[in-house]
């Protein structure tokens, strides 16, 4: 997930977007247990799963994952939050307005992932490839001292299996408006 206090609406410089996006992704990110009020953490999240649109995105070599759609703030404050399982074929993709620098984190995420930090075109800019879970304040900051549109988060070890490396370009289906 975003790591709080960073992200478009900061470094863009829109003051009214930038305390939008530091107060919901702070409060998505830094939540101590799992949310209130529908999910219990138990769940792996299916709450939220079943409300998330989903894209296709198609690595080089032709393996296909179903992603959800992390497109607001709220939703990059979660991400993977309090999954205990992440299966072969999912993963979450994370759409920004712009593209910017956009650190992730780990907190509260108990499932190793790679991340995957694209252009405007798909392109593969970094890997972070199995970041571990974090146990422990404070948690590290991971990502690429460089401009970026999208994240996309899969299970850890993917990116490595399908020789997934930065300057390759993913396909990427998103639903009517999501993009």
């Amino acid at each position: 997930m975003v790591h709080p206090g960073t992200g478009t609406g900061a470094i863009a410089g829109r003051w009214l977007a930038a305390a939008t996006l530091a107060a919901a992704v702070t409060a998505g990110a830094c939540v101590a247990g799992p949310p209130t009020g529908g999910a219990t953490g138990t769940d792996g999240g299916r709450d939220t799963v079943r409300e998330a649109r989903r894209a296709e995105i198609r690595f080089p070599g032709g393996r296909t994952f179903l992603a959800e759609i992390a497109d607001t703030p709220p939703r990059w404050g979660r991400g993977y939050m309090f999954r205990r399982d992440i299966g072969d074929a999912d993963a979450m993709i994370f759409v920004f307005p712009e593209s910017d620098v956009h650190p992730f984190w780990m907190k509260n995420t108990l499932v190793a992932l790679d991340m995957i930090w694209m252009d405007e075109a798909f392109k593969v800019l970094y890997i972070e490839p199995s970041a571990p879970p974090c146990k422990a304040d404070p948690c590290p900051s991971y990502g690429p001292p460089r401009r970026a549109r999208y994240v996309l988060e899969v299970r850890g070890g993917i990116a490595a299996k399908e020789r997934l490396v930065p300057g390759d370009a993913l396909k990427i289906s998103f639903p009517e408006g999501a993009d």
